[in-house]
């Protein structure tokens, strides 16, 4: 397969047995599962990073930006009338 990476992890021989049975049920390899479960988890992580930086931005970081946008799609003449 290419354009993957191995992964050793140590996780609870009773947590191994209970994934074992439910990706059995999903009809599913539990490669597969953890896959998923770290696209979700990283993606997730990735919203919360950019929802944190957003908040951040003060009343005029916001408005320096909304006029940058202004002046990339309007040019700079037609961006003040807008």
């Amino acid at each position: 397969m290419k354009n993957t990476a191995s992964l050793t992890v140590r996780i609870p021989i009773t947590l191994h047995k209970k994934a074992k049975e439910m990706v059995k049920l999903e009809n599913k390899s539990l490669n597969e599962i953890i896959t998923e479960l770290l696209k979700d988890w990283s993606k997730k992580k990735e919203e919360k990073m950019l929802y944190d930086a957003f908040s951040k931005a003060s009343d005029s970081d916001v408005e320096y930006a909304f006029n940058a946008q202004k002046e990339v799609v309007f040019g700079n003449e037609n961006s003040k009338k807008v």
